[in-house]
């Protein structure tokens, strides 16, 4: 089990940017036999955890939220930055492992009312099995 570590204020611009995005990216599924995607809608406001350069959350809202160029704007599990954490790849290798990956997650609302509360981080327990929100430390 590993703990990813968000800065509140971070995640707050992700979330708020889900929640006010007219429309929602879709959820792979899988692939078929001739390697098309096969996507379904998103239930619910959604934010992204990614792990490819860095491991960091972004906002599953469209259009998206762009700070540069084709960039979007991302929240970094704390020692996950790959400009900020010299040791970013390592950090992010021992926390969620060495493969990429994307998980949509329909929490937006769960992390704003989290930080809304007064918490100064969101915390992600990560399992090879699971992804779960915590519950901030009171």
């Amino acid at each position: 089990m590993s703990l990813l570590v968000f800065k509140a204020a971070d995640v707050r611009r992700v979330v708020e940017h889900s929640l006010k995005a007219p429309k929602q990216g879709e959820m792979l599924v899988e692939y078929d036999r001739s390697g098309k995607a096969i996507t379904k809608p998103v239930p619910a406001a959604s934010v992204l955890l990614v792990h490819d350069q860095g491991v960091y959350l972004m906002s599953n809202g469209l259009p998206r939220d762009i700070i540069k160029d084709q960039s979007s704007f991302v929240a970094y599990a704390r020692g996950c930055h790959p400009i900020a954490n010299d040791d970013w790849w390592e950090t992010a290798r021992a926390l969620v492992g060495g493969d990429d990956f994307g998980e949509t997650l329909p929490w937006a609302r769960e992390m704003l009312a989290i930080i809304d509360g007064g918490a100064e981080a969101v915390t992600l327990e990560f399992t090879e099995q699971s992804i779960k929100i915590m519950e901030p430390s009171k």
